[in-house]
């Protein structure tokens, strides 16, 4: 706390459940001014981002004096999507390349807090909790295709990955590849991260059940995991507490 001999009483705002809390707009025109303010997060209370592009508190640039945050509840970002497998339509084709197709790489898990101006301590108190979204896993691979010489068949299309752990729930875990007749089956896609971790790698397509092997599709990428504190601008900051953190906070 800012109270010292003489000092005036710091402002204060006691949060309640909300998404994308904004500050600036919390503390009004008391914002700018040369105030001290104190912005409480009680046990129970939760506050998250509606999407990785979002954050659950954002400290808004322009802000005069001190800020300290004093979280006893929970504060999540958005967890990330996961990526698309790799298509293939299956059967037969004369045009194997056009079918051998990489996983795409699962979204980054987006951060909790955002600190856009200087001056700002984090309190995150023993039951607190200040967590990144997980990231999304990769989506799999296509299925190798197989050759038997006058015709190629294709293999089976790529998992999707799963989505990241985050204000929008999960994670889930990625789906399995599709089955091929003659072609490999596709490669499963990859978990989505918890709070604050990488989602998982997608799986390559899998080996040819009949002919001679081609081509197949490679797992895409895990996207990172989202930070609990981070800082668009460059800003610094100072965090404390036992509470816990998923992801980055320093």
């Amino acid at each position: 706390m800012f109270l010292g001999l003489g000092a005036a009483p710091p402002i204060e705002i006691t949060a309640s459940n909300a998404t994308n809390v904004d500050l600036a707009t919390a503390f009004g025109a008391d914002w700018t001014e040369n105030k001290n303010k104190v912005y409480i997060i009680p046990s129970g209370v939760t506050l998250g981002a509606t999407s990785t592009s979002n954050n659950a508190i954002t400290v808004t640039t322009g802000m005069g004096g001190n800020l300290e945050i004093q979280n006893s509840g929970t504060v999540l970002g958005y967890g990330g999507s996961g990526g698309s497998g790799g298509y293939s339509p299956g059967g037969q084709t004369n045009y194997h390349s056009s079918y051998n197709n990489n996983g795409n790489p699962g979204s980054a898990g987006g951060p909790a807090i955002n600190v856009k101006s200087a001056n700002v301590t984090i309190v995150n108190n023993s039951g607190g909790q200040i967590s990144g979204g997980g990231g999304g896993g990769g989506g799999g691979g296509t299925g190798q295709v197989s050759d038997l010489g006058s015709r190629f068949w294709v293999g089976g299309h790529g998992g999707s990955g799963g989505t990241g752990q985050g204000y929008n729930g999960g994670p889930s875990n990625g789906s399995s590849g599709g089955t091929a007749t003659r072609g490999g089956n596709g490669g499963p896609g990859g978990n989505g991260g918890t709070y604050g971790t990488a989602g998982n790698n997608g799986s390559a397509g899998l080996s040819v059940n009949a002919g001679s092997g081609q081509m197949r599709g490679y797992g895409g990428a895990g996207g990172a995991g989202g930070a609990a504190i981070f800082s668009s601008n460059g800003q610094s900051w100072t965090a404390s507490g036992s509470g816990t953190y998923h992801g980055s906070y320093t």
